[in-house]
């Protein structure tokens, strides 16, 4: 019972002040391994639920197939640790790719939990899925740029969320036209 109360103390702390979250997130150490276990766990359950409502209506078949879109997810994310820690090491930041790594799997694990809301929405309430969506995006930014502060050590949200939209504008256009000179369109596929 104590983990249980541990666990929503912390998913509570990482989404009302997402810096103390991280670095509380951190303070726990785990191993690489855990670490890689988290991210993945994630990712796969995020997937699951991006299918299950596809699948209930009988329009899965218009989906890609899970285990494309479950590597396009892992891959994505991968690419956020990696810019995460070696553009904020490049703007004076301390973090190790090991604890972006932790950070990143935890708050895809909180992105789960969200998805799981507004996939309840859908099927309850439907009225309440779109704001629940926006919601997600806006919590997801608050939570990704205080955990980038709790990372590198860095002092303002604004300009960690400044130089974060001109990273991924960057990152988009660049892997689009990677993806692009390879002949993968990815229009279309929707976004765990």
């Amino acid at each position: 019972m104590a983990q249980t109360s541990n666990f929503m103390a912390l998913l509570r702390l990482s989404v009302t002040d997402p810096t103390a979250g991280g670095r509380a997130i951190l303070s726990l150490n785990p191993t690489s391994q855990a670490r890689w276990l988290l991210l993945a766990a994630a990712v796969l359950v995020s997937v699951l639920l991006v299918y299950i409502l596809p699948v209930m209506v009988g329009e899965a078949a218009k989906m890609p197939s899970p285990w494309s879109f479950a590597a396009g997810q892992a891959a994505l994310n991968l690419l956020v640790v990696f810019l995460v820690t070696y553009v904020g090491r490049g703007f004076g930041g301390s973090g190790s790719f090991d604890d972006a790594l932790l950070l990143m799997g935890w708050m895809q694990a909180v992105t789960v939990a969200m998805l799981m809301l507004q996939l309840a929405a859908m099927v309850f309430m439907p009225a309440l899925s779109f704001p629940i969506a926006m919601a997600s995006i806006l919590v997801t930014l608050w939570m990704m740029t205080g955990f980038i502060c709790a990372l590198h050590g860095f002092q303002s949200r604004v300009l960690v969320l400044i130089g974060g939209v001109m990273v991924f504008s960057i990152a988009t256009f660049v892997l689009a036209f990677v993806l692009l000179f390879f002949g993968i369109d990815i229009s279309g596929v929707p976004n765990a």
